[in-house]
């Protein structure tokens, strides 16, 4: 797992790759902390993930409740890896309301 920080039009886009399962749970938390820490929009691109369980989904679900408390927003950049889309469809999250945006087909 590995979250990037990247400039798309003057603004920050975190790139998150590679595996997020469980394993990989405490870094992708902390990493999304310190993302949310310094950003009250956060917008993820999640197109290199090869691989995500339900632990991913639900630190997706934390992040987002998080930024929405302190006035802010979780917006995705770029498309959803099947893997991701896969688990969230499987989990019934790309139907939760408050994911639901992220993980539809739209850009």
């Amino acid at each position: 797992m590995e979250l990037t920080r990247l400039e798309q039009g003057g603004k920050p886009v975190y790139a998150l790759a590679g595996k997020c399962t469980v394993e990989h749970a405490a870094a992708l938390r902390q990493a999304l902390l310190e993302a949310v820490s310094v950003n009250t929009v956060l917008t993820l691109d999640v197109s290199g993930v090869e691989e995500a369980d339900i632990t991913f989904l639900q630190l997706l679900l934390a992040t987002v409740l998080t930024l929405e408390q302190n006035g802010g927003s979780l917006r995705r950049h770029g498309s959803v890896s099947p893997a991701a889309l896969a688990a969230a469809r499987v989990a019934g999250f790309s139907h939760t309301p408050k994911l639901a945006n992220f993980f539809s087909d739209e850009d």
